[in-house]
């Protein structure tokens, strides 16, 4: 793919990506995604065959730039306790700094889980990263450093952090969450 047409797939990509962010999968239109990322509607079906397959572009990227938020530092974190800590502390993060990318998490997440015959790349890729967040918490729970909270739960709750609509109840909810979670204050 030559460097120009690398660029005009980005621009859709990028377009895409804030318009589902802002009104839905299903606000959306391809009329939409042309109209704001400047080409023809034709040029977006030359690049993606259809609304899903683009979308399921989008939220592939976001899911990854979330897991390269929060795994490498957890992943490097001695002690089990350290890596949940980080991980929740990352995963607050994200949603605060990242606001566009967790507003379209929080929006789509059940739409990707109910809907994943037809958008099953999608769905597949949260469905891994839900894995990954939850063998952490069964590894603190096998080593004793969570509350009475299964290892699934605490998945759930992390993973809904961003549909919190005030982003300045998030911090305190970072809080909370390391008091429910972890037996213990962590300190670094």
């Amino acid at each position: 793919m030559s460097s120009r047409s690398q660029e005009t797939r980005k621009k859709i990509l990028e377009a895409a990506r804030k318009l589902f962010a802002e009104k839905g999968y299903d606000g959306v239109s391809m009329e939409d995604i042309a109209q704001a990322s400047g080409v023809r509607k034709s040029l977006i079906y030359y690049y993606f065959e259809s609304k899903e397959v683009l979308f399921e572009e989008v939220w592939i990227g976001v899911i990854e730039e979330l897991e390269k938020e929060l795994f490498p530092e957890v992943e490097n974190e001695k002690s089990i306790a350290g890596a949940i800590k980080k991980l929740i502390k990352k995963y607050v993060e994200f949603t605060l700094n990242k606001s566009e990318l967790s507003k379209l998490i929080a929006r789509e997440r059940m739409n990707i889980l109910e809907n994943g015959e037809s958008l099953s790349r999608a769905k597949g890729k949260y469905v891994s990263l839900l894995n990954k967040l939850e063998k952490i918490f069964e590894k603190g729970k096998q080593e004793d450093v969570l509350n009475d909270i299964e290892p699934s739960t605490a998945t759930e709750i992390i993973s809904t952090v961003d549909s919190i609509p005030r982003k300045s109840l998030i911090k305190s909810v970072e809080e909370f969450l390391l008091k429910v979670i972890l037996k213990e204050k962590v300190e670094h």
